[in-house]
């Protein structure tokens, strides 16, 4: 039989098929050649998104130091060992991370006898979202344990010890509330969208630490990585160094600051009373903040990350409020150590002279009130001049001229000190509180009695100032009239020691009134302090001589639904009176009163800056 066999040339069939094949091949070429030649630069990118993450490094925080160079805020390192999940060993999947990273916690803790904290969620949770970084088993590792991981497990496969920096105190709960403390930065903005895993500063909650929190942060660094399919890093592929915050020098001179902690924690009060209050120091020349002090207080290194988390509890759910800045957040009736203001206003409005006299039997009728309002000494003063009236401080008075000089000028006189109104300081604060008759009638629905003026003249009604309010007001009678902004933030520099800002004194307003006047009210808070029977006398004797003022204001208070009142004992001064270096403010919430309380506190304050030996003075009284 002949077989008859065609060729493909003749074959149609063939022909499409080949044809369909080699259009297969040109457009499979055409696609490779898009891919590979025209769009060669957005694969590549595209494969970088996909295998390339960048981790962000945090910034060392900057020193804080004091005004002669004594560090107050650095950081320490804090060896911590730490495990890398995608280095551990084989794991087969998501679950079995656990039992990998589990056994490798075994052998450690056996050999370092520490004990496991982290969980299985931990780690499964930190091996889905973070799986590139390192996670931290135990932190802050004493020296001993250190030499151990070193000389007998450095060499397990996805461990790690790692050096952090630590945020530390060196002197411990000195200017704890003017400092604060640090925490984990909570509040990222827009950063944490530039980084693939984002690891977080040190964030200031409180004090400086807060307020000058940019300046301190200094600037994040970063890393680059490449992982593979499955997430597990492969290589690195760029670091950027983090850069140093800024060194911050504060007004704060250490030695005055211990000097005035250590007298406030020998107050000597009443049984049972718990010490609670405030000091402030500053420079009446300059505004500076030379000490600033709160009871009770706090060690910020008790803040630190690994810190027992039962310390951090006590601090915060104590119910003397130790974490509270009572020289800025809180609010007192100041008492006596107002009249300083009301004699002013009294002398510029023509209702007080050197030689008026009042006769004081121990309480005055006033208006239609029912019962007197009384002296803080009930048998009365007798007849008292300008000068008596002020040493003795007495109440009948400061009562009759506050009466005849009218809240409005005594108010506006107050507002000129800068009672009322927020000082400027760095940390913030509160703001106090100057009532009128338009205050009143707006907040309480009143009028306003010629009982508010009496009160308000000794500094009590509705008035309320902060322990640095009262020091700014002590500050512009030393100096002549002058009303400074206080700060704490002398100089900020950076790493490299360039001056980044320079702080410089700021007189907010000059005091509106006679200079004879203002010296006439100085000569009688000198004799308020240096004569025997001044209620400031126990101030006196410190090798320096001192114009002051002490104040008791009594206030009711409700503890667990009862009702009790209790004094704030208050003690402003100045010294030396000729040419004064500090103006001081004392104050303790729950006292005998400012003569026989905040006045020896003051004393020791004087004595320890001005370099003398402590010698207690008698005094006594409001």
């Amino acid at each position: 039989m002949l077989l008859v066999t065609s060729s493909p040339e003749g074959n149609p069939r063939l022909q499409a098929l080949g044809a369909m094949i080699l259009a297969g091949l040109g457009v499979l070429a055409a696609g490779l050649f898009r891919i590979q030649v025209l769009q060669h630069e957005w694969y590549g990118n595209r494969e970088q998104a996909q295998s390339l993450r960048r981790i962000r490094i945090p910034a060392a925080r900057g020193e804080i130091v004091d005004r002669a160079g004594v560090v107050l805020a650095n950081n320490r390192p804090s060896y911590d060992i730490v495990l890398y999940l995608d280095q551990i060993g084989p794991v087969s999947k998501r679950q079995n991370v656990a039992e990998v990273a589990g056994r490798t916690l075994g052998i450690l803790s056996r050999q370092l006898r520490l004990p496991v904290t982290l969980t299985s969620d931990d780690i499964r949770t930190h091996y889905d979202r973070r799986r590139p970084l390192p996670l931290t088993a135990w932190r802050d590792l004493k020296p001993e344990v250190v030499a151990a991981f070193a000389e007998k497990l450095s060499d397990l496969p996805g461990v790690d010890l790692m050096v952090t920096p630590v945020r530390q105190y060196p002197q411990g709960k000195l200017a704890a509330h003017a400092l604060g403390f640090v925490g984990t930065r909570t509040d990222t903005g827009d950063e944490d969208e530039l980084f693939h895993f984002y690891k977080p500063d040190a964030e200031g909650k409180q004090g400086i630490e807060r307020a000058c929190d940019e300046q301190l942060r200094g600037e994040a660094g970063s890393q680059i990585i490449r992982v593979n399919p499955t997430g597990h890093k492969v290589g690195e592929l760029d670091r950027q160094p983090a850069q140093y915050g800024d060194r911050i020098t504060l007004t704060l001179e250490a030695r005055i600051q211990r000097i005035v902690e250590d007298a406030l924690a020998r107050v000597e009060l009443p049984a049972g009373k718990t010490a609670r209050g405030a000091a402030v120091v500053l420079d009446p020349r300059t505004g500076e903040v030379l000490a600033l002090a709160s009871l009770p207080d706090f060690d910020p290194n008790r803040f630190t990350p690994g810190a027992p988390a039962e310390a951090v509890r006590a601090l915060l759910s104590d119910p003397h409020s130790p974490m509270l800045n009572r020289a800025v957040g809180a609010r007192y009736a100041p008492g006596s150590t107002f009249k300083p203001v009301t004699l002013l206003a009294a002398l510029e409005a023509g209702k007080a002279a050197a030689a008026d006299t009042v006769t004081c039997t121990g309480s005055l009728k006033i208006g239609n009130w029912a019962r007197p309002f009384r002296c803080w000494e009930h048998n009365g003063h007798g007849q008292v001049d300008l000068i008596g009236a002020m040493k003795h401080s007495c109440d009948v008075w400061f009562y009759v001229k506050g009466l005849a000089t009218g809240v409005d000028a005594i108010a506006r006189m107050a507002e000129q000190f800068g009672l009322g109104e927020a000082t400027g300081l760095e940390l913030g604060g509160a703001t106090g509180l100057v009532p009128t008759p338009a205050w009143k009638q707006k907040h309480r629905r009143e009028k306003w009695w010629d009982g508010d003026t009496a009160q308000l003249a000794i500094g009590q009604s509705f008035l309320l100032a902060t322990p640095l309010q009262m020091a700014v007001a002590t500050a512009a009678l030393a100096n002549g009239g002058t009303v400074w902004r206080p700060f704490l933030v002398r100089r900020i520099e950076s790493p490299d020691g360039a001056l980044v800002r320079e702080t410089r004194p700021e007189a907010r307003r000059r005091l509106a009134v006679n200079p004879g006047h203002l010296a006439l009210v100085r000569e009688a808070m000198r004799a308020a302090i240096e004569a025997a029977d001044g209620t400031g006398h126990a101030a006196a004797g410190q090798g320096v001589s001192v114009g002051g003022k002490t104040g008791t204001a009594e206030v009711d208070v409700t503890e667990d639904g009862r009702t009790r009142r209790i004094n704030r004992a208050w003690f402003i001064g100045f010294a030396p009176f000729e040419q004064p270096q500090v103006a001081v403010t004392v104050v303790f919430e729950d006292a005998a009163s400012g003569g026989h309380t905040a006045a020896p506190v003051a004393g020791r304050i004087l004595a320890g800056i001005f370099g003398k030996p402590y010698r207690p003075s008698r005094g006594g009284g409001d």
